[in-house]
């Protein structure tokens, strides 16, 4: 996964910070300073796992001795942790190992004799002692762990223990003495929470060993809440492919959450059964009325308080409503009752519902439970009813989302119970508008699928033509299909029934954005009538999408800029006005593009804008997912990878949908790839190609150039070659990245010939492809739109790569010069990625050249491993440090300020001369100096051969070893005054 989707380790993701935190704990052990630090959380949540990633990271400055409380029901083994965490530890001469008797009880010279062998054991090496599970630890063991605590506050240990959180009675020991040690000096609690929605999906990947589908992390997400341990259980036998959890809970699962259920008591299993069949928080008393219909009295309180003591059950706030400490459980006890007690427990709770709501409840999530109850009964009249009352109550809450899968429900309801065409269509058009509204892309094409099948075009032609070119933006939103123009050709002819109506100039703007794709010259008659029919309408959709066909045209046509960011800014405004979100992604985009190339920090922060204004008007995820997507695209293309980072997090911060996801991926995959995780980028790669069915066809995504560059990072110069070509089609538009794509080409050649000719293998086939690529391509390719200074330079830098990529194909004698004239060219474009390659590649030719070309060679070495080292780009770095060893570079120098001071000891240099010569003691080149100083090299030869002169040294190296000589002679004798 992208350092987004972050991955701290092979099996912990998300705990960036908390890791950071034990890791600074035990930094300042090895400094010096005792500190205990206890990792709480839920079972399952990751914390002995986060307490053993950090003492690994630390392995070569602390010595870990670790142990660990058991929950043993039959034998009691004292000292148990401790017995183990000591055991295999060789004792300091002269300090006898800790011995511990069979009593629970220690002697108190045993404890001191405990605390003085670890404080030996602190003298020869930093110690951690990590205590897992303390609550299952005995009353012995904590009070060793409390005098070890008070201990002294210089001795170099680390005690890091775990604690199972809700597994503490109100009467528990270890409840006290917990609060007594957090009332100490240089003691403090990190409280674990669950795994976040995208770092949830990353573990999923890493265990399915695939990026996983989004639904199917949705899902689990809901299921587990976060919880690391449940994911593992729940995903236990699931295909990396799979996109839904099984309709039965895994028998590993189900087991691990019923642990500590099947401890209760008989009355308390029964009352969280009940509790788990409400389906929701409910009061004591309601689950007592309801386990009274039988005769029975209980009292559901005491048994939910043993359930509590279990961590199984927790009151809310109120102290009124009980639900389970997760939702698993929940799920897993329902399960558990077979079919006659499920619609014999939901019949009750349905008849006690109906009493408690009335007729005047409106929350949704009541109603929707009595839906359930209903329907799990059998009574599927009322379940009908109930579940159309629910759906409304959460669309007028503001739970668009919620409502989708309620009028879901009600449909096939309706279906049963045999209701007539008119009531289905009501249902459908309700459920449209609420997948609209929550961005449910999926629903509503779904939905509209439908009601084309069921709407005469004879009859209603303008719904029918709205309907069509709507399922063309969702099928292109869902990567089923690229905009096509025979739907828009037939939504105009039939909205042409009514040429004044909003539906007419919303097809015909949708024709016109089509034919812009296509280059059709009847694309701006047909925007700019749209944009005619539209205003007199009145119709803001309409007008929104009439405008961006209009903008399209202008930028597209390469006319007046200006004026297309102002119809742009009229498009948004429009889009927010009607609330249609892939209208206002559409307009945002455009408005971009006639602005800056997408390649530009101006576009990316566009990007970020806009993706705060949907924030702002309540959009759906989904389009703000596309918004970040678009956002992470463009910081990624001029190397601001931080900030591609945090919007790639912000987009799958939630379910992205299919539109948002695959930008996401391909984004992803390219950072991955620059930055060395190989395995990921081709996850990545592969999980956006999953998600759409069409690929290249996409042009306005960088399918064929990210599939080129993967392929070249993962030793596949072949299918690069391939991929490059595929995207480079004459026939249509160009796609996004198609500047990369013909260098790309040429780089996957070059590697082949490289490859070839290391091998001893012929290579005249390779030279002709070479060729023929050269002839057919001159230069590299352009996308139609704006002309902006920015993109004009990177399209020279791009060309200036194609050229340097052909030279080392030829193993061109100027190849050299040719790279640097890329590096160049590539730092003035902003495209950094680029520019740390050229480099590398720049400081290969010129070292192949021979010691002539050494010194320009060291200044790019050093200029390219200081932007790999900025951009984290890990295979260059790795290659210009494995030049730089071959070729004895020093890659590490000392500052040009430290040495300024030691050339100030030379009598008789210009204050020049001194700045020039603390460059020289630094090691720089004559071009590093020149650049850095803003002077011409001719000038600092000049320099640095007066000053050569007047120290009777011979070249720049005798000058700084003497100058450097002088300076410490001068520290010595003021040492000694």
């Amino acid at each position: 996964m992208a350092q987004g989707l972050e991955v701290v380790g092979p099996e912990l993701v998300g705990r960036e910070t908390e890791l950071a935190e034990i890791e600074a704990c035990l930094n300042g052990t090895a400094a010096g300073t005792a500190h205990t630090l206890v990792v709480s959380g839920d079972p399952g949540i990751g914390k002995t796992a986060l307490v053993r990633q950090a003492c690994a990271s630390m392995a070569s400055k602390v010595l870990v001795l670790s142990g660990a409380g058991l929950p043993l029901a039959s034998v009691n083994i004292p000292f148990l942790a401790l017995r183990s965490a000591f055991r295999g530890v060789s004792p300091p001469v002269g300090i006898s190992s800790p011995t511990f008797g069979k009593s629970v009880d220690i002697p108190q010279d045993e404890v001191v004799s405990i605390d003085a062998w670890l404080t030996e054991l602190c003298r020869i090496r930093p110690v951690v002692l990590v205590v897992d599970d303390l609550q299952w630890t005995d009353q012995g063991t904590l009070d060793v762990l409390m005098y070890l605590i008070a201990g002294p506050a210089d001795r170099h240990l680390s005690i890091l223990t775990t604690l199972r959180s809700g597994t503490l009675g109100d009467g528990h020991p270890l409840r006290r003495w917990l609060a007594d040690i957090l009332r100490m000096p240089r003691t403090s609690q990190l409280t674990l929470g669950p795994l976040d929605y995208p770092s949830t999906g990353t573990q999923m990947a890493l265990v399915l060993g695939a990026e996983p589908h989004q639904s199917l992390v949705r899902e689990v997400f809901t299921h587990t809440a976060g919880n690391a341990y449940l994911n593992q259980l729940l995903l236990g036998g699931l295909r990396p492919d799979s996109r839904h959890l099984p309709g039965r809970l895994p028998t590993d699962l189900r087991s691990a959450v019923l642990r500590s259920w099947g401890g209760l008591s008989a009355d308390a299993r029964e009352a969280t059964q009940v509790l788990a069949v409400a389906g929701h928080p409910t009061p004591a008393r309601d689950l007592e009325v309801v386990m009274h219909h039988g005769g029975r009295r209980y009292d559901a309180s005491a048994g939910l308080r043993e359930a509590a003591d279990a961590g199984i059950t927790e009151c809310e706030p109120n102290g009124l409503h009980w639900w389970f400490h997760h939702p698993l459980i929940a799920e897993v006890l329902e399960q558990g009752l077979d079919g006659q007690q499920r619609r014999d427990w939901n019949a009750v709770f349905a008849a006690h519902e109906e009493r408690r709501l009335g007729d005047g409840a409106s929350d949704f999530a009541s109603l929707a439970a009595l839906a359930h109850h209903h329907d799990v009964a059998g009574h599927t009249a009322e379940a009908f009813e109930w579940t159309l009352r629910a759906s409304t109550a959460a669309l007028e809450a503001g739970g668009a989302g919620d409502t989708v899968p309620l009028l879901r429900r009600a449909l096939a309801l309706q279906g049963r119970l045999g209701h007539d065409g008119q009531e289905r269509e009501v249902l459908l058009m309700k459920l449209r508008g609420a997948a609209d509204v929550a961005g449910a892309i999926e629903d509503e094409l779904e939905v509209v699928e439908e009601l084309l099948v069921e709407f005469d075009a004879a009859d209603r032609p303008l719904d029918v033509a709205e309907l069509m070119v709507r399922r063309a933006h969702l099928r292109f939103s869902t990567g089923r299909e690229f905009l096509v123009r025979s739907p828009m050709t037939m939504a105009v002819q039939l909205a042409s029934a009514d040429a004044e109506s909003w539906q007419y100039a919303f097809a015909l703007a949708e024709l016109a954005h089509v034919e812009l794709w296509e280059s059709d010259p009847a694309a701006e008659g047909h925007a700019a009538e749209a944009l005619a029919v539209a205003e007199k309408s009145e119709n803001p959709r309409a007008l929104s999408y009439a405008l961006t066909a209009n903008v399209m045209a202008a930028v597209l046509g390469g006319r007046d800029a200006a004026e297309g960011r102002r119809m742009a800014a009229r498009a948004v405004e429009s889009a927010a006005q009607a609330r249609d979100f892939w209208a206002m992604v559409h307009a945002t985009l455009w408005q971009a593009n006639a602005t800056e190339a997408w390649t530009s920090q101006a576009f990316a922060d566009l990007m970020r804008a806009g993706r705060n204004n949907f924030v702002a008007l309540g959009a759906p995820h989904a389009y703000i997912a596309k918004m970040a997507a678009e956002e992470a695209g463009s910081y990624m293309a001029i190397g601001r990878w931080k900030e591609c980072s945090q919007a790639l997090r912000v987009a799958l911060g939630s379910d992205p949908g299919i539109m948002g996801d695959v930008g996401v991926r391909l984004t992803a995959a390219r950072l991955a790839l620059w930055q060395g995780r190989m395995h990921e980028a081709q996850a990545h790669l592969a999980r956006a190609e999953e998600l759409y069915e069409q690929k290249s066809e996409f042009l306005n995504l960088e399918f064929d150039a990210v599939r080129a560059e993967v392929y070249l990072a993962t030793g596949d110069p072949a299918a690069a070659y391939a991929s490059a070509l595929n995207g480079a089609n004459p026939d249509h538009l160009s796609p996004t990245m198609c500047e990369w794509l013909i260098p790309l080409a040429a780089r996957s050649l070059a590697d082949r010939i490289q490859s070839a000719s290391d091998q001893g293998h012929p290579t005249a086939d390779l030279l002709a492809l070479t060729a023929d690529l050269v002839e057919r391509f001159p230069h590299t390719l352009q996308d139609f739109g704006l002309e902006t200074e920015l993109y004009a330079a990177q399209v020279k830098a791009f060309d200036q790569l194609y050229r340097a990529e052909v030279g080392r194909a030829r193993c061109s004698p100027e190849n050299g010069q040719h790279w640097i004239r890329a590096a160049d060219a590539c730092r003035v474009a902003t495209v950094r990625w680029e520019e740390t390659y050229c480099c590398w590649r720049a400081v290969e030719a010129l070292l192949l050249r021979g010691h002539s070309q050494r010194g320009l060679a060291t200044s790019l070495l050093r200029r390219g491993l200081s932007l790999a080292d900025e951009l984290q780009a890990r295979p260059i770095q790795a290659s210009l440090n494995e030049l730089a060893t071959r070729a004895r570079i020093p890659t590490t120098l000392p500052s040009v300020e430290e040495s300024v001071g030691r050339s100030s000891e030379l009598p008789g240099l210009t204050a020049r001369e001194r700045e020039i010569l603390g460059y020289v003691i630094a090691g720089r080149t004559y071009g590093e100096i020149a650049r850095s100083l803003v002077i011409s090299e001719k000038t600092v030869s000049s320099h640095i051969s007066n000053m050569l002169r007047k120290t009777g040294t011979a070249n720049r190296l005798d000058l700084s070893r003497f100058a450097t000589r002088r300076g410490s002679d001068r520290a010595t004798r003021d040492h000694t005054d």
